[in-house]
């Protein structure tokens, strides 16, 4: 038995070659099996008098898995030839690749054995423009490659990449077989061929002319060895047929694939000497005269500011060189964006697992959070998530209908307002979603569908899929408000943090006692009314100090020129003291807020008061990855504690820059590790050890507790560590679980 594959150039002949082949084996009382691997579905064509037959692609969509069997696809041609169709997407729609290795494995899990033909032919599109395409190519397929060509550049070209796609997939065993030059009546075109062959080792195997018994066959839906099994052509597909008997017993025939470079291609067959490209250099030109560098229009910097939403770039942010490496795909960046905005829905167009993964970590923060306690009825409600479960057929034929019946669902649910964010999969096909949400509005005209213009790992990591998510949410800011006294905004709390809610809540707390309510949060728990009426307020808070809020601040300001406040949200008592009196000065100049302070000092004054007798004297060693610790070194000498020393360990997420700490009266050694921490255990002998992480196998002797990577908010950030740290050094270092004293209150 063998198996064949006939590759070639799109629109060379390939069908009308692997037919002919096929029949002319067939009289030679061979077993045969073609398989057509072209969204055509035109190789058999011929084998079967013209008839059109199921494809392998379309039966797998509309026949359930449980019904479908080997019989309803494979059908009898011309000497018993066994044909099947692979088929695919239309033109333009889905991923014809996919569609490929899919009827494969349809062919495979029905059982259809290789093994139970002499010769298994497999026709393939045009060239081997993806992996899907290559299939035939592995080893498991192809015993032996013939190439299709005439003598035209491109066709040539084409028959030089399969070689280079061969190469890929070949191991110690050469599998080409040769050459089949299919005439095209050019001028030089024989000699072209040849030169073509002689340089990558191959034999031409056979010439097909340029006869019209090919189209008077054809009008008939017939092979040559049907229609005119006397022709001199006819006769050439049998000396070809024979060949293949003579190959299947002697593998020794075929050849390894060694292709040509381009440029040296190009001047075997073209006469070129060197490349006709060049760089085209006045397409961009610089605004920058002085140092000669080109302004990047994509990233965040450059915003143009105070535009209409319908005037700003749709160009994705470029990351930062600082920024630090961040998990996630902009897909779920982009629907954790969309999530928040709690009276709109978000259409997922994926599959089911990206869904899952995305949907399931937000409930659990939304869950764990506390839910959304909204303005408009006070009721808890988790915004809706409709995802359109993209399965394999939808890859393969496209995933725009699926899509649309999926917004209309969420629509006649009630929602006003939908979100699309589009997952890897529907960018690699090319899935028009601005298409879909077009038909979905001719019957919903009056429903805002806003598409998050990101497409998964495609597009960035989690934190540029949120910045996205941001911009458009963003779009649903009336830039005509003008700011009213006494209203904040809140931008960039933290998604997925469990004391968000918390921190929230204490900042609320602390700006309410100087005459301040909430207007909008952004983007945590709002909804549209809120977002319409973003620019009413006066000042802007940023919830945290990273590349990431600073990128939204740098959107938001330029693009609706707001007003944002200096200091992000304060960690520590003497850095809240500072906030609140910088805040204050700001916002009431000349207004006395020494009652507001003297409030939170005594009851900071009451913690340590309750801890320090747990905690005074007590030796630490600090292991952190960032060095704006400065609330914890303040907490731990507020308690009489001593410091003994601190290690700066490697993150991707540290921050803070360098000689921080080198004023204060302790050690600091940075680029700190795991061993040096060890031996520091051993030699200092500390009382608790607070690290950015806790050790794998902890050191006997010492106690561990963590320093929060989000630590809370406000005056009384350090006691709540204090509080922790009491409790654990009152317990035995050894078998601590044996302790029976309870938690400190």
């Amino acid at each position: 038995m063998i198996q064949i594959a006939i590759y070639g150039k799109g629109g060379i002949g390939k069908s009308t070659v692997s037919a002919n082949l096929s029949a002319a084996l067939s009289d030679l009382k061979k077993q045969v099996l073609q398989v057509g691997c072209d969204p055509k579905h035109d190789s058999t064509r011929l084998l079967l008098r013209g008839a059109n037959i199921p494809t392998v692609l379309d039966y797998m969509r509309d026949t359930p898995r449980e019904k479908q069997q080997l019989e309803d696809l494979v059908f009898e041609g011309y000497g018993g030839t066994a044909c099947i169709e692979a088929g695919g997407p239309k033109p333009g729609i889905g991923c014809a690749g996919r569609g490929i290795l899919s009827s494969f494995e349809v062919m495979k899990r029905l059982g259809l054995k290789a093994s139970s033909f002499d010769v298994v032919l497999y026709d393939v599109l045009g060239d081997v423009v993806c992996g899907g395409f290559a299939v035939p190519l592995r080893k498991e397929y192809a015993d032996a490659v013939f190439l299709v060509t005439s003598g035209e550049y491109m066709a040539l070209y084409a028959a030089n990449n399969i070689l280079w796609g061969i190469r890929n997939f070949e191991d110690e065993m050469p599998r080409v077989a040769g050459i089949i030059f299919n005439r095209r009546g050019l001028a030089d075109e024989e000699e072209r061929v040849f030169a073509f062959a002689r340089a990558v080792g191959l034999p031409v195997l056979a010439s097909l002319p340029r006869d019209e018994v090919f189209s008077q066959a054809e009008k008939t839906g017939k092979t040559l060895a049907e229609a005119f099994p006397s022709s001199a052509t006819a006769g050439i597909f049998r000396e070809l047929a024979v060949y293949i008997d003579t190959l299947e017993k002697d593998r020794s025939l075929l050849h390894p694939a060694n292709p040509l470079e381009e440029l040296e291609l190009e001047k075997m067959i073209l006469g070129r000497q060197e490349s006709a490209n060049k760089k085209v250099s006045s397409i961009v030109h610089s605004n920058d005269d002085t140092n000669g560098t080109e302004p990047c229009f994509l990233c965040t910097e450059n915003v143009p500011s105070a535009k209409a939403p319908e005037e700003v770039p749709e160009s994705p942010t470029c990351a930062a060189s600082s920024r630090p490496l961040l998990y996630g795909c902009a897909f779920s960046g982009a629907a954790t964006a969309a999530f928040h905005v709690t009276d709109a829905a978000t259409v997922l167009h994926g599959p089911r697992s990206c869904a899952h993964i995305t949907g399931d970590a937000l409930a659990c923060s939304f869950l764990k959070g506390g839910g959304i306690n909204t303005i408009i009825d006070e009721e808890k409600q988790i915004p809706g998530l409709y995802p359109t479960d993209m399965e394999e057929k939808d890859v393969i034929f496209g995933g725009g209908k699926k899509l649309e019946e999926k917004m209309e669902e969420a629509i006649s649910s009630g929602w006003e307002t939908v979100f699309v964010v589009s997952t890897c999969p529907g960018g690699i096909i090319g899935d028009d979603i601005n298409r879909a949400i077009s038909r979905v509005k001719v019957h919903f005209p009056d429903i805002r569908i806003i598409l998050i213009p990101v497409e998964g790992v495609l597009t960035g990591d989690f934190s540029t899929g949120l910045l996205e998510g941001c911009k458009r949410v963003a779009d649903l800011i009336d830039p005509s408000i003008k700011p009213e006294k006494g209203l904040f905004n809140i931008i960039g709390e933290r998604s997925f943090s469990l004391q968000g809610e918390e921190h929230f809540r204490i900042v609320a707390g602390l700006l309410q006692k100087l005459g301040y309510k909430i207007n909008c949060r952004f983007l945590k728990w709002t909804d549209t009314h809120s977002l319409q009426s973003f620019k009413k307020a006066e000042i802007n808070l940023l919830a945290c100090d990273d590349p990431e809020t600073r990128n939204m601040e740098a959107y938001l300001s330029g693009r609706f020129g707001l007003e944002f406040f200096e200091l992000s949200f304060p960690v520590g008592f003497r850095e809240s003291s500072l906030w609140i009196k910088t805040l204050a000065a700001r916002l009431l100049p000349g207004e006395d807020i020494s009652s507001l302070l003297q409030e939170q000092e005594e009851l900071y004054k009451e913690g340590v008061e309750k801890y320090t007798p747990h905690l005074s004297g007590k030796r630490v060693l600090i292991v952190s990855h960032t060095e704006e610790i400065g609330w914890i070194m303040d907490t731990i000498k507020d308690m009489g504690m001593e410091i003994l020393k601190v290690g700066i360990t490697f993150s991707l997420f540290g921050r803070g820059s360098s000689g921080t700490l080198s004023s204060e009266d302790f050690p600091v050694e940075r680029e700190y590790t795991d061993e040096k921490r060890l031996t520091d255990v051993k030699t200092l002998k500390p009382d608790i050890v607070l690290s950015s992480y806790a050790p794998s196998v902890p050191e006997d002797g010492v106690h561990y507790d963590t320093i929060p990577f989000t630590p809370q908010v406000g005056f009384l950030s350090g006691l709540e560590l204090a509080k922790r740290w009491s409790t654990l050094l009152r317990l035995p270092v050894v078998e601590g679980w044996k302790y029976d004293g309870g938690a400190e209150n």
